[in-house]
């Protein structure tokens, strides 16, 4: 019994005009073999599922083809055959995602000076060619630059960005498109024709529209809705992937919007105990989304996509009824849910909380534009209760001006006399400390006969009684006219008098401190710190 084949591997393109979708690339290199005027390196890029691979190795086929026909190999004469059995020497395929060191590349590099064993050309195809290291790519590089003249590298690459400039700029480069849902639609008839398979047409543009451009993927869709009687309708296409019927997801777009929680639970619960996939419910609800949206905004039906596309009328009835903010404020709740999706294990819940938030919207914390409104379904009862009483809004006050912060600022001298304050300050404001200014600052000062008081915090005489201190207010005392000086508290009127004698002169010469401590208890007193002997 022969062993079962993949579709997809099974009608894999074996010539140039059986690539679908790809027309611009193939009539391109069908032309440079036809002339002879291939190039020594090509990069294939584009999504999977687009034909990169497989062009690839058509390319290789047909330059070393000895009975080539209009550019397309003949796969018939010996050099075809051997690279189609993969028993070629002289044509490697390397998988860039496993061998992506500079050891492999050398190793192509030392291989490609060596003229081709059997075939007219030493054909490289490096898959996946931006998994190489930055090391790989640099020993690619002077490969590339100056080949011989009897080597061919053909990379393919889904992720152009990460390929370096120097690699692009010696490469001729295809970009590969995704193949539209009608071309997919036509390939996917044609296989199941060929195979025997009575495919619908509505089944075909599911299949197509799932496979998101990718013919192999629609392929690949193809063959697991296969049924033993080889029927593939719609019903057994979404039995067989796991995905929602469009009725489905039309009543719950349509239980959403009436508010109607208690239904759309029962339709997400019935989808997911039938093991339908979450994800690809919500992506057909947000498809849906998606159409309804364009719809309003261009009125265009070749551009829907969702499994309700061919329903055009009634899809276009719901866009008039919708309401632009709603559809918006929708398809936000159902995006965020899809990106939680790929990261919570009970996807369940999460797409209960959408649904129910969606039906709750006007008591979400997220309420809808001013405006937005949503018709309710004509098959859904109306609601004959009286509306409640609308109360009026309650006035809203004008907005109190911002309060001013206070600024920390000294506090005002309550008494004394201020030009006697002012004469005293111009004395000792350079020869005492910030601390010591700002509370003689903050103190009161007068003359009592001959004395000059100074009232001041009980907090300041801390700083305020120091022998240095005192010996500068008495030196400013007595410019001022005063022969003493009284500092006392301001609650406490009876403190004692305080008289710093000035110092007598001394007539001999000051003598040198050899004493290290005799010079740091010298240093302290001219600072004004009491030392005790």
């Amino acid at each position: 019994m022969a062993e079962h084949l993949a579709l997809y591997r099974k009608w894999r393109p074996l010539v140039f005009d059986d690539v679908f979708g790809q027309d611009h690339i193939v009539t391109a290199l069908r032309n440079q073999v036809q002339n002879g005027r291939t190039s020594h390196a090509y990069l294939f890029t584009g999504t999977r599922g687009t034909g990169k691979t497989t062009c690839a190795k058509i390319l290789a086929r047909a330059v070393c083809c000895e009975h080539p026909e209009n550019g397309n190999p003949c796969n018939t004469c010996a050099a075809c055959r051997s690279i189609l059995e993969d028993a070629a020497l002289d044509v490697s395929e390397i998988d860039a995602a496993s061998n992506n060191g500079v050891d492999n590349i050398r190793e192509i590099r030392d291989e490609a000076a060596f003229s081709p064993a059997a075939l007219k050309k030493r054909v490289y195809i490096i898959d996946e060619v931006h998994m190489l290291s930055p090391g790989a790519f640099n020993a690619l590089l002077k490969t590339l630059e100056e080949p011989p003249e009897h080597v061919l590298f053909i990379l393919a690459t889904t992720e152009i960005h990460k390929v370096p400039a120097t690699i692009l700029s010696r490469c001729q480069r295809y970009d590969f498109r995704r193949i539209p849902p009608e071309i997919l639609a036509a390939r996917l008839f044609q296989i199941a024709r060929e195979e025997g398979f009575a495919l619908t047409q509505q089944a075909a543009s599911l299949l197509a529209r799932l496979g998101d451009g990718s013919m192999r993927d629609a392929i690949s869709l193809l063959d697991r809705s296969a049924s033993a009687d080889g029927k593939i309708d719609l019903e057994r296409v979404t039995a067989a992937l796991g995905v929602p019927s469009a009725e489905t997801v039309l009543e719950i777009y349509r239980a959403v919007c009436a508010g109607d929680g208690a239904r759309a639970l029962e339709l997400f619960t019935g989808c997911y105990l039938e093991g339908r996939d979450i994800v690809s419910l919500f992506d057909q609800l947000l498809s849906l989304l998606r159409d309804l949206y364009l719809l309003r905004a261009t009125g265009r039906e070749e551009y829907l996509m969702s499994s309700s596309a061919a329903n055009g009328p009634l899809l276009r009835q719901l866009a008039q009824e919708a309401d632009a903010a709603l559809l918006e404020y929708f398809t936000e709740c159902v995006s965020d849910l899809l990106t939680r999706l790929t990261r919570v294990a009970i996807k369940r819940t999460d797409g209960e909380m959408c649904l129910l938030k969606m039906c709750l919207r006007h008591r979400s914390g997220q309420p809808l534009p001013a405006g937005a409104s949503v018709s309710r379904p004509a098959s859904a009862p109306k609601d004959e209760r009286p509306a409640p009483e609308q109360k009026a809004p309650a006035p809203v006050a004008a907005a109190a001006p911002p309060e001013k912060k206070p600024r920390r600022t000294a506090a005002p001298v309550s008494g004394g006399d201020a030009n006697l304050r002012s004469q005293v300050m111009a004395v000792v404001s350079s020869r005492v400390n910030s601390g010591v200014r700002t509370y003689l600052n903050l103190s009161e000062m007068r003359k009592d006969g001959d004395v000059l008081e100074i009232a001041c915090q009980k907090i300041s005489l801390l700083f305020i009684q120091k022998p240095a201190v005192e010996a500068v207010l008495l030196e400013a005392a007595r410019q001022c006219g005063c022969g003493d000086i009284r500092i006392r508290a301001l609650d406490d009127a009876s403190a004692p008098l305080r008289t710093v004698p000035a110092p007598e002169p001394k007539n001999e010469p000051p003598r040198a401190i050899d004493d290290p401590l005799q010079k740091i208890l010298e240093n302290a007193r001219k600072l004004g710190v009491e030392v005790k002997e």
